[in-house]
């Protein structure tokens, strides 16, 4: 009663205190939200024990995820994964490290035709993996070929990359022109599935993607962006529409590594290809990308402990080129 009567006579105080009480209301209100929005991201039981997988050799903190893009073209992923459906094909497929400090962090991209070694099926393309035995088979696959453990996987249906981009107002891209090009959802999504018309194939299409992302990851993270608890609202929901994440992963994970890039921004981020010795063809006439398998290995190993500025200093990698740069 002395407390409130003190308040009473402080009118300046009671301002305050009103204040803040509506702020911690509102707070409260959208951190409800934003798990309710987390709730909603589709998952999927996946398997990943199994012999002679190899160990955890990450710092605690860090994180390798598997990020696989396919097309479903408008159908049902989750429930394509669940029935086990072989149709889906992985055309796009990135591994994330994020460094134990969660500020920054390393993709680098795997041609979806490199030449390796499938358990159970010999030598194929690797995007074989994923239509052979879905996203268990394919972590797997990336596994044994690099050596790293994988803690989570992220398939990313490019349907998806529509919603991101609109809810961002869209997205201005600097082509190899010279110029700007502003790009709606549709727009965005067309330019992220293109492969024949550039002039390195999968390669190009390779750089087209990590660009965008690099952008998108850029635009969502600006101050302006991260500071607005509606547009990070309906951020969260377009990953709804975006990705089908492993069940392992849970809400308290995804939440605290969304305040993460929120309150710090996405700090900085290297985009990569994984070393090939060039392309070539296999005894059956297949068409395919010949991965340097000891060197990838290399840079996962350096990557997945923290090391990335340490392997740097000794090695030249094939970066993703500055944006007017990118085919």
């Amino acid at each position: 009663m002395v407390l409130f009567a003190f308040i009473a006579r402080h009118k300046a105080l009671s301002v305050l205190v009103g204040m803040a009480l509506a702020m911690t209301v509102a707070i409260g209100g959208w951190f409800w939200s934003l798990n309710g929005k987390i709730d909603d991201i589709p998952r999927i039981d996946i398997n990943t024990d199994r012999d002679n997988r190899p160990p955890r050799s990450q710092p605690k903190e860090a994180l390798n995820v598997l990020l696989v893009g396919v097309d479903g073209r408008g159908t049902d992923v989750q429930e394509r994964l669940e029935a086990g459906d072989t149709g889906l094909l992985s055309d796009t497929m990135m591994i994330w490290h994020l460094e134990k400090d969660h500020q920054n962090s390393q993709v680098v991209s795997f041609p979806r035709d490199s030449w390796v070694n499938i358990e159970g099926y010999g030598m194929a393309k690797l995007n074989a993996a994923f239509s052979y035995g879905g996203p268990e088979l394919l972590i797997a696959t990336l596994e044994d070929t690099l050596g790293i453990y994988i803690d989570h996987i992220a398939v990313v249906d490019f349907e998806g990359f529509k919603g991101i981009t609109d809810t961002l107002g869209g997205v201005d891209l600097t082509t190899a022109e010279g110029g700007e090009e502003h790009f709606d959802g549709e727009e965005a999504l067309e330019y992220v599935r293109e492969r024949k018309s550039l002039p390195g194939g999968d390669f190009d299409r390779i750089d087209r993607q990590q660009n965008f992302l690099r952008q998108v990851l850029h635009d969502a993270t600006r101050t302006g962006t991260r500071m607005n608890p509606v547009t990070v609202t309906n951020l969260i929901g377009d990953l709804g529409e975006l990705l089908v994440l492993d069940d392992d992963w849970s809400n308290g994970e995804i939440r605290d590594l969304g305040f993460d890039v929120i309150t710090k921004g996405a700090g900085e981020v290297d985009w990569m290809t994984a070393y090939t010795d060039g392309t070539g063809t296999s005894s059956d006439g297949q068409s395919i990308v010949l991965l340097d398998i000891e060197k990838s290995a290399e840079l996962m190993q350096a990557i997945s402990e923290d090391e990335f500025d340490e392997y740097l200093e000794d090695h030249k990698i094939d970066r993703l080129p500055k944006p007017e740069d990118v085919n």
